[in-house]
This record gives C-alpha cells, structure tokens and sequence, in this order.
C-alpha cells in the first residue's frame, strides 16, 4: 500500500512528465499554434484544402482537419501554465470512472497519425471545378456535404450543372447522388 507521501510523489512526477494533449481553441486554431509554438512546446494542427465560395468564385483554401483542436506535447504543468495565460484554449477531456480527464494521446499514435495526416497532404492533387473533367475509374474523396470525408471510385458523371455521379464508396457500396463538381477531389 503507498503512503500518502508516496502518492503525491508519483503525482508530481505525473505533473512533469511530457504526453500528447488535444486542446480546444475555440475557431482559433492558428493563434493557439503560435501561442504554443511561443511557449517553446511541439504542436500540431492538421489542415485541409477545401473549396469555398467568395464573391461568387471558387476558391480552394486550407481548414482544420479537426475543427477547434491543436495537440501540445508537454507537461501537464507547463501546459497547464500556458493555458491560463490564454482564456480561449482549453482541455479537451475524456470520461474516466466518475469523472474526467484531460485528453492525453498516447506518443505513437500522435506520432502515426501526423505522419498519416502528412502523408493524405502529399497525395492529393487540388484542382478548380473548371479545371478538370472527372471521368469513369477517377478515385475521388467527397469534400462537402453529408458525404463529407468518404473516398470512392467514380463510376459515372451525367449532366452538366447540376452533375449526378454514381461513386462506389468502400463503406457505402455504390450510390448515385447529386454532387457540385467542387465538392468533389481527385485523388492521385
């Protein structure tokens, strides 16, 4: 059985000890990564092209992968210290027993996961709705929508304005929908 004093020992040491947090930062995800970076601690921040429309035109942009989230790899108390210099970050936390608990990663998995969410980056090609014709065989991701983050192989584009694809989704089987162009990435 530890002793009190033995307990709060393991306790501080836990304090000390460097692990993965995913925080929240409130649509701020850039100012907590130079907030962080600041603060001389390892974050990262995924992010995605998307297509968006502004004054009428199509424009491709980068948002976060995981919305309102950065992940800090350091201390429980340094963090804790940075955090409280700064109201619009927070913990994000995870149901323990009772209670909760500050969201920790484990190592590998953060450090798979940057490397996965790097490696997705390097493999698609962006392209404007105009500049490109999707056609039979095109592997694509769905970048909008109810269908957003699913990959499939387009089976089959009808139509001109409003488009109607047939795509064969892994996880969906096929489905025939209708599909803005722009919402629509090829993957190379």
């Amino acid at each position: 059985m530890e002793t009190k004093s033995a307990a709060e020992a393991t306790l501080k040491n836990e304090l000390d000890i460097p692990h993965w947090f995913a925080m929240k930062a409130g649509k701020k995800e850039s100012l907590a990564m130079s907030v962080f970076e600041k603060a001389g601690l390892r974050a990262y921040c995924p992010y995605a092209k998307t297509t968006i429309t502004v004054q009428g035109k199509k424009v491709i942009t980068e948002r976060p992968l995981i919305p309102n989230t950065v992940f800090v790899y350091s201390s429980f108390r340094v963090l804790n210290a940075v955090k409280n210099l700064n109201s619009f970050i927070t913990y994000s936390y995870r149901k323990v027993g009772d209670g909760y608990r500050a969201l920790q990663v484990p190592t590998h998995e953060m450090e798979l996961f940057i490397a996965s969410a790097s490696k997705m980056q390097e493999d698609i090609t962006y392209f404007m709705p105009n500049e490109v014709e999707l056609k039979k065989g095109d592997k694509v991701r769905i970048i909008g929508g109810v269908f957003d983050g699913y990959e499939g192989v387009l089976l089959k584009a009808k139509g001109r304005g409003k488009r109607m694809f047939l795509i064969n989704f892994e996880m969906l089987g096929a489905l025939g929908t209708h599909i803005a162009p722009e919402y629509i990435q090829v993957i190379r």
